[in-house]
């Protein structure tokens, strides 16, 4: 089997290592620690080929859907030639749908043997439901690229919390931790004991670094493409450049294309960042690849997932304004990133006047490659991460979703705390996350056992942040409290769900700033769409500068101003605006409005390039408040709090009932996001069978923006532009039916 995955290739030091050590033998945890291109995937191939052997279940972690998606087209080449090898048919599948998928069934065991590539968050919301325990009982192996994450404040906790239920099963899968930017590892053998650590410093091929300064006089970028140009000329030689702010890449891209000619590639340099589609990279990509251009210039963001083979690699960002700048460990990751196959990297640091470092003290830096240790995200200095929600939250949370009706005692919690990496701090933060939770009726103690609401369950296994449910929770208890007609309740409409959202979730864009324009452009459309205009901005938001009664909305929410605002009803007032006016530019692209469109008349830039991410965050929070919307979510409320009777209780429930499928109907139109959109949910609608985005996406390429153009193409058009002929046949079939 192995002769087969390496093709004649000779074993790197650190797979040579990994073999002598047993890796195959033994069924003890491994950690491997070794720099980028050095051949670690491999070692982890090879554990969770061991478990497909024996029929398990394998899992490969990997932090982005990116990454992820490379990696299953991988690993299904490798299994498939090694199927004789293995004695036994396997299927592979990619889970990356960011808490989207909502086909995947996860209640029975492996049907034989199953390679299984995902992202953490994908794997942490299967262990959250009790009902998955027998396909968590299946797993044999798990492997999780780039370990150093569990560090990370904001990616960490999920990994540390997957790691360690594992460790708690009964029958734990074999762990396989991989990083190529980590120091001491005593820590993660004694998480993961009995473990195994193997760990290289030498890089194949060799990795050449370098500091360029900055002259008196020149800028970054002259620097920057004064190099460029003494090693483009060599054939076969293409760059990455990593950056730090997304607008500069394009900037930079441009000003490239034109310093370096011809150097740069028949397309010139090209952009890669985090507010492009995954269409847009993949193009981005593509012609990185086949040579189209020979420079990409993307953020330090993007560094683990700019999985591109360039011989040449340049940091030009330092230092970082706002935010801290990278460490060494940061640099060395980007930088590992320079070389292919057998051809060496060389990769360079722009170093400019106003930057933290001194040449001689970065270069000793970047030769001595001191990487941080294994640690937890939760044990800084050893404290928690000082976030506003306690710390151990999320954790506890999930735990007592998982535990369902037979619920945790606190002890039970402390223990699984306990044996986590972050230790003594997670079980220090237990109490005050218990709290937190009961004081947001997400949890409640009876019997000296912890369980979650019915609330609280809805949210916790649809993946909804906390504070986010918590909030949209507080504020429909106060409506069914304020108004015993349910007059509120009853006139909520789709915008309503997309407005407390983008005032709830931190993770949507902001379009513009605000500004007296923008309430114009808000009032303005709800005047003109009265019909469809949200009732908490008729009732609450709306209004001039110490006329709105916006921070009774926000106190509903949990959401207070920044310590540093003085006037808390103004900023209610901002947020309740600017909110509005993101609901309202997405509802209208929901309603097939153009990309064009939109940005000429609202002011926006890009809105083609972050629609993607913002549009799936949207998909995913709306798919979990229709979980919540749910009689028994606020029965206990209406009876004991509201003193309802039958008859309002049956009203109400009629009322979430509407809310839910409102935001079901919210789901289906921002699924397409596109002028052909309402035909395409018509075709669903009346044939029983649906069209796809990709199907959308290939249409819009071509052009095709309106039913008359669809109509003339007819299914051999449809064909061409490579629509299967099922649908092709299922959208002329509509198209006839609205002729007759």
């Amino acid at each position: 089997m192995l002769a087969q995955i390496l093709n004649r290739r000779a074993l790197r030091p650190i797979q040579e290592r990994c073999l002598a050590g047993g890796i195959l033998t033994s069924r003890r945890n491994v950690v491997v620690s070794a720099p980028t291109n050095s051949g670690k995937s491999l070692v982890g191939t090879l554990v969770l080929l061991d478990a497909l052997r024996h029929g398990k279940r394998a899992i490969l972690i990997e932090p982005l859907r990116a990454l992820a998606n490379e990696q299953a087209e991988e690993l299904s080449r490798i299994v498939s030639g090694c199927g004789d090898s293995l004695g036994t048919s396997i299927r592979t599948s990619v889970s990356t749908g960011d808490y989207r998928i909502q086909a995947e069934e996860y209640s029975d065991p492996a049907p034989g043997a199953e390679l299984v590539v995902c992202t953490p968050e994908r794997l942490d919301a299967i262990l959250r439901n009790p009902d998955n325990q027998p396909w968590i009982d299946s797993i044999g192996a798990v492997c999780l690229d780039e370990a150093h994450l569990i560090a990370n404040p904001r990616r960490g906790p999920t990994q540390e919390f997957i790691i360690t239920s594992l460790l708690s099963q009964p029958a734990p899968p074999r762990i396989v931790l991989l990083s190529a930017t980590l120091g001491d590892l005593g820590q993660a053998k004694e998480w993961l004991a009995p473990c195994d650590v193997f760990q290289v410093t030498e890089r194949y091929p060799p990795l050449r670094k370098e500091v360029v300064e900055v002259n008196e006089g020149q800028s970054a970028n002259e620097a920057l493409t004064d190099w460029l140009s003494s090693v483009l000329p060599e054939a076969g030689t293409q760059a990455l450049v990593f950056v730090y702010q997304t607008r500069s890449t394009v900037k930079l891209a441009e000003e490239l294309t034109a310093a370096l000619g011809p150097l740069a590639g028949p397309n010139g340099a090209v952009a890669y960042h985090g507010q492009m589609s995954s269409a847009q990279r993949e193009s981005a990509r593509n012609c990185f690849l086949d040579g189209g251009s020979r420079v990409v210039v993307t953020t330090s963001a993007l560094a683990m997932g700019v999985n591109l083979p360039a011989t040449h690699l340049v940091v030009r960002d330092l230092r970082y304004p706002g935010a801290a700048s990278p460490e060494v460990s940061d640099l060395l990751q980007m930088m590992g990133r320079a070389g292919r196959g057998d051809t060496e990297g060389h990769a360079v640091a722009i170093l400019s006047p106003k930057d933290d470092w001194t040449a001689p003290a970065l270069r000793q830096a970047l030769a001595e490659e001191k990487m941080p240790d294994f640690r937890s995200a939760f044990r800084v200095d050893g404290h928690s991460n000082g976030q506003t929600l306690p710390a151990a939250t999320p954790l506890v949370a999930s735990l007592l979703s998982r535990a369902g009706d037979d619920g945790q005692s606190r002890a039970d919690l402390e223990a699984f705390m306990a044996r986590s990496l972050g230790g003594r701090t997670l079980v220090a933060e237990v109490n005050p996350a218990l709290q937190w939770l009961a004081d947001h009726a997400l949890a409640y103690e009876s019997d000296g056992q912890f369980r979650l609401t019915v609330l609280g369950g809805r949210a916790v296994r649809s993946v909804l942040p906390l504070p986010l449910a918590a909030g949209l929770g507080q504020l429909l208890r106060d409506l069914l409290s304020a108004d015993e007609a349910d007059r509120c309740v009853g006139t909520w409409q789709e915008l309503d769900h997309l407005l407390v959202l983008h005032m709830l979730y931190d993770g949507t864009p902001s379009l513009r700033r605000f500004s007296r324009a923008l309430t114009e452009a808000v009032t303005s459309w709800c005047e003109g769409h009265a019909d469809r205009s949200p009732i908490l901005y008729r009732e609450w938001l709306r209004g001039e500068e110490n006329f709105s009664k916006a921070s009774e909305v926000t106190g509903s929410l949990g959401l207070r101003a920044p310590a540093a605002t003085g006037d808390g009803a103004e900023w209610a007032r901002q947020q309740g605006y600017m909110a509005t006016f993101r609901a309202i530019v997405l509802f209208e692209r929901g309603q097939g409005r153009s990309v064009e469109d939109l940005e000429r008349q609202y002011g926006i830039k890009n809105l083609e390039g972050i629609e993607e991410s913002w549009r799936d965050s949207m998909l995913w929070l709306l798919a979990g408040v229709a979980q919540m919307l749910e009689i028994r979510s606020f029965y206990y409320h209406l009876r004991e709090e509201c003193n309802a009777d039958q008859a309002r209780i049956k009203r109400v429930k009629r009322l979430l009932a509407r809310m839910r499928h409102q935001a079901y109907d919210l789901q289906e139109k921002l699924k397409y996001c596109s002028p052909l959109g309402p035909a395409l949910r018509d075709i669903r609608r009346f044939s029983g069978g649906g069209v796809g985005v990709e199907t959308i996406r290939k249409l819009e390429s071509a052009g095709i923006t309106d039913l008359i153009a669809l109509n003339a193409l007819g299914i051999p058009g449809l064909r061409s532009l490579g629509v299967r002929r099922d649908i092709a046949k299922r959208i002329q079939g509509y198209l006839r039916r609205r002729q007759a």
